[in-house]
């Protein structure tokens, strides 16, 4: 049996339909009308993961908990000729986890160096709560886009509020956490 002449009609109307609503969104996303278009860069350069914490922050992101900042220091050496020294490069150790373990009652200290991957690194976590400082160093780990510092668990502390900081340093990179704090006992 063939289509009715109405019901033919109807589908051509809503195929025409479609097809000028579609011609709508498509030209609504070019710089025909003189008005805002979708900026597109042609540079080519590294691909971010927006989801890790980025030493040089492109854009300020409201968030509950503030981004970190670079507070490396490159020195001199002390001996030898400056000429050939290399730089480090400024790099943001991010605290991934600081928890107080009741169990096993030690304060448990993970971290990630983003952007870095390298596996010649150490990693120094320092706790501090008055005048007490106690230092923990550990190995950085290479991993697909950072990299893993060992974890470490710090035994006997004190009961109270502690301070808790990662410096990164290898032969090429350098660089300190964000300082946190964290509840003991």
């Amino acid at each position: 049996m063939g289509e009715t002449r109405p019901i033919r009609i109807v589908r051509a109307v809503g195929a025409a339909a479609l097809v000028a609503a579609a011609a709508v969104v498509l030209t609504s996303c070019s710089t025909l009308g003189g008005g805002p278009a979708a900026a597109v860069s042609t540079a080519s350069g590294p691909v971010l993961d927006p989801s890790i914490p980025s030493a040089t922050p492109t854009e300020e992101v409201a968030s509950d908990t503030p981004l970190p900042t670079p507070t490396a220091t490159v020195e001199a050496p002390t001996s030898g000729p400056t000429s050939s020294a290399v730089p480090h490069t400024a790099v943001v150790p991010f605290v991934t986890s600081a928890s107080w373990d009741a169990k096993a009652q030690a304060l448990d200290v993970s971290a990630i160096v983003p952007g870095v991957v390298e596996s010649n690194g150490h990693c120094t976590v320092t706790v501090t709560s008055g005048a007490t400082t106690r230092t923990k160093e550990g190995d950085g780990v290479a991993a697909s886009s950072y990299t893993g510092c060992e974890a470490v668990a710090f035994t006997g502390l004190a009961a109270g509020t502690w301070k808790v900081a990662v410096r990164y340093e290898s032969a090429k990179s350098a660089g300190t956490s964000a300082v946190g704090t964290v509840q003991v006992g």
